[in-house]
């Protein structure tokens, strides 16, 4: 019964509980409903508040904006006047900052550069102390050695040292001035010789000399020769040449003056064509040629006078230049030669500056002048044809100019070089002079015996037909300084003892070898 009792008790406390909790969610419910129309009620209100507001508001803009809109219009161009200023400020500003930047960036690196380099000459300046020191160590200790020395050796070897010393340093500066001064000269000179030869008006001679006689046939022979000879004694009494005849049945001229060789020459072949010559004939036929040939002289004499405009020129100057048609030297006809240089002078003249052209091409033209007479008078063709023109008038430029071109007398002006120039090309230039074996034998052996009368020379070789002279020395007994001397010895001695056209080119050559074996 109590159990049934406190179950139903329980039961009603719950039933109680339960009611209860129902009528609160109840209320919830209802609250939360009037909450929520609480709240969107609001929301209209406010949203209708806003509108109001904003409304108001754009009213009291436009009312502020249509009465003060002039003040701010004027307010914002002067901000944006502002604004403009403090940008320019600012980019001036910049500016200003980083060319001070720069500056101080470059004065840093200035600044580091000194210190770097202060600190490179301070190390320069502590070697320069400590091998100053160890010299001055090295100094002591060698006086301390030659006080024991004796005086007089001493200072002799101290002179000779200081001599050689001396000589090779000389030689060595000499070698290089004159390596410049020839580099430079060489190109100018190579120039203006190219120039004046492009310019050269006249063509080369293909003369090379007096022709052979030769004797067709036994009974031309015979006749020619007369009774016991008798015609060709007669002409050699008359021209003063000897005449023999060769196993090739040719007449042999035997002279020194080149005028009665070509006399000789033409009338020995005007009487191969006589029937029956006697001696009448041939002094008939030695007059006939001599008049032929003395007019032929004087042809070419004003001829050549003429062309070189030299038409004022002593008769006598002008029959010897004549007379030169008949010289040769190394084959070259030497009427044609005088007639180069005097063109070849000119041009230079023309081309250098300084130098009359006319006086150069008379000085030119008359250099060998010489040669026509030097079978006759003795001494060198270079002094014969000065006192000769001399003697004729001309004047002390000119003679001089003549006189100095072999070096008989030293150059004392630029005519003479020029002269000189002209001539070795003349006489240089590619076909103009030729020689015999004979001859080229005999240049070869002065050459080798010139370079090798010289002591320490081993060997000598001649290169570019004789126009280079190389020569080996022993290495123990020339040292560097003696090669750079015995060189200009060897050349000084060429240009004493010999004569040739252009230049010679001397080289020594000296080698030191060591060799050894490793077993």
């Amino acid at each position: 019964m109590i159990i049934a009792a406190l179950a139903g008790v329980l039961a009603g406390v719950l039933c109680v509980i339960l009611i209860s909790r129902l009528q609160k969610n109840s209320l919830l419910r209802e609250a939360q409903a009037e909450a929520t129309a609480l709240l969107e009620e609001a929301r209209a209100t406010a949203e209708s508040l806003k509108e109001e507001a904003e409304l108001q508001g754009e009213e009291v803009r436009e009312e502020i904006w249509s009465r003060h809109e002039a003040e701010l219009a004027d307010l914002e161009t002067r901000v944006k006047n502002l604004d403009e200023k403090v940008r320019a400020r600012r980019s001036q500003v910049d500016r200003e900052y980083n060319t001070d930047r720069r500056e101080v960036d470059q004065s840093q690196q200035g600044l580091e550069a000194s210190e770097a380099l202060v600190r490179e000459r301070e190390g320069k300046v502590r070697k320069i102390k400590e091998t100053t020191q160890k010299l001055g160590l090295e100094f002591r200790e060698r006086l301390k050695s030659v006080a024991e020395l004796d005086i007089p050796s001493l200072k002799a070897g101290l002179v000779e040292k200081a001599l050689t010393d001396a000589n090779i340093e000389a030689q060595r500066k000499a070698t290089s001035f004159e390596e410049e001064i020839k580099l430079n000269s060489e190109q100018i000179a190579k120039k203006l010789l190219c120039t004046a030869l492009s310019r050269f008006p006249r063509a080369a001679p293909t003369e090379r000399g007096i022709g052979v006689v030769e004797i067709p046939n036994p009974d031309v022979k015979k006749r020619m020769l007369g009774e016991n000879e008798s015609n060709i004694r007669e002409l050699e009494r008359l021209t003063g040449v000897g005449l023999t005849i060769t196993e090739k049945d040719t007449f042999q001229l035997a002279s020194y003056d080149p005028v009665a060789r070509e006399i000789t020459t033409r009338t020995l072949e005007k009487l191969l064509h006589e029937k029956a010559p006697t001696v009448e004939t041939v002094q008939r036929l030695h007059e006939k040629t001599s008049g032929e040939v003395s007019r032929r002289i004087d042809n070419d004499g004003n001829k050549i006078a003429a062309e070189l405009g030299a038409r004022d020129l002593n008769p006598e100057i002008k029959k010897r230049l004549g007379q030169l048609r008949y010289r040769y030297s190394f084959a070259q006809n030497q009427h044609f030669h005088v007639a180069e240089v005097g063109w070849l002078c000119g041009i230079l003249a023309s081309e250098l500056g300084g130098t009359d052209r006319t006086m150069a091409k008379r000085a030119g033209l008359l250099h060998d002048v010489g040669k026509s007479m030097d079978h006759a008078i003795e001494g060198g063709h270079a002094v014969i044809g000065a006192d000769f023109i001399s003697k004729l008038g001309e004047s002390a430029e000119v003679v001089h100019a003549v006189k100095a071109h072999h070096y008989e007398e030293q150059p004392s002006s630029d005519l003479c070089y020029l002269v000189i120039a002209a001539d070795a090309v003349s006489g240089a230039r590619p076909g103009a002079r030729r020689s015999t074996v004979s001859v080229y034998n005999q240049k070869i052996e002065v050459l080798s015996g010139i370079a090798e009368g010289f002591p320490g020379v081993l060997r000598t070789f001649i290169f570019n037909a004789g126009r280079e002279v190389r020569v080996t020395v022993d290495a123990r007994k020339v040292n560097d300084s003696k090669a750079l001397v015995l060189c200009r010895q060897i050349a000084d001695k060429i240009e004493e003892e010999c004569q040739y056209p252009g230049q010679i080119k001397v080289v020594v050559v000296r080698e030191t070898s060591a060799s050894a074996t490793a077993r």
